[in-house]
């Protein structure tokens, strides 16, 4: 949930939507660190990366694991949601625990280009290199895999 600026900094304005979200989810009956299915996804030695409409970085696929869902259920149904593809393999990699999320990891691997759908206005494949900006447990999540 955090955003960066281009050079990696957190920016006053991003740090207090950050707040403002997070005592939303809070007084809807949410719990934190709320439990997450995100997914690496890798072609040509590039990540799919997506970003949320509204927001400037960017982040793995995925989202909530609903009550009751398995995670790997959940895996699939988000990155239907947000990008139209269908998963042709899930693996279960390792959980990361975040600032807002525990993380449940899955390697994925899909047939077909990704749309932006849903949430998601844009998707890049990423080659890790450049300066994209990213949330910091993207760069975590990869350091790890």
């Amino acid at each position: 949930m955090s955003r960066l600026t281009e050079n990696g900094d957190r920016s006053p304005a991003a740090t207090l939507r950050d707040s403002e979200l997070r005592a939303q989810y809070l007084s809807r009956g949410g719990t934190l660190p709320r439990q997450r299915a995100t997914l690496i996804m890798r072609r040509n030695g590039r990540i799919l990366l997506v970003r949320d409409r509204g927001r400037s970085s960017y982040g793995l696929p995925g989202g909530g694991i609903e009550d009751g869902e398995l995670s790997i259920v959940a895996a699939a149904r988000e990155l239907h949601e947000e990008t139209g593809l269908e998963a042709t393999s899930i693996r279960y990699l390792f959980s990361f625990e975040g600032k807002y999320n525990v993380h449940r990891v899955y390697e994925v691997e899909a047939d077909g280009e990704p749309e932006a759908r849903g949430e998601i206005d844009w998707y890049i494949w990423w080659d890790m290199k450049d300066n994209t900006p990213v949330y910091p447990h993207v760069r975590g999540i990869l350091a790890e895999h």
